[in-house]
């Protein structure tokens, strides 16, 4: 799926993980700490739903998502390379997430995300509220719009 995001930008967005070398490389370009190999070949797979987002071979973004697959759901991850941080990476990353939980998660079902520094104010915009007692968490639940089952 092609996406403009602004005049003469086009991003690539590919549902699939990211590879551990395309995690790792966005992870160190974006001032995240990289995770050590061992760990990240035993994490990976494990994704119920991610996406890459590239602007032509290189990888700028990425978003994935974990839980039971009906009811609980905790969305990891969402990487922006610096260079793409006022181009709506982020929030092309949130739509594709927010389309899969439409699809495949109950009416009600629990999301949860970190939320540090900055990024509240992404997740706000997508129903996200803060959790008590100062902690960087955020959580929703989901009304489905076009729920029939309770």
């Amino acid at each position: 799926m092609e996406m403009i995001i602004e005049q003469g930008a086009r991003f690539q967005v590919e549902k699939r993980s990211a590879t551990r070398e395309e995690y790792q490389s966005l992870r160190s370009q974006s001032d995240w700490y990289t995770v050590g190999n061992q760990f990240a070949k035993t994490a990976f797979g494990k994704e119920l739903y991610s996406v890459v987002v590239l602007d032509g071979p290189k990888v700028i973004g990425l978003g994935s998502v974990v839980g039971d697959g009906a009811i609980y759901f905790n969305i990891l991850d969402i990487v922006v390379h610096p260079n793409y941080d006022n181009k709506n990476v982020s929030e092309l990353i949130m739509d594709h997430i927010e389309g899969y939980f439409e699809t495949i998660a109950s009416q009600y079902a629990y999301i949860g995300v970190m939320a540090p520094g900055g990024t509240k104010k992404l997740y706000k915009k997508y129903g996200f509220v803060e959790r008590k007692n100062n902690c960087s968490g955020m959580f929703k639940i989901l009304i489905k719009r076009n729920s029939k089952n309770p």
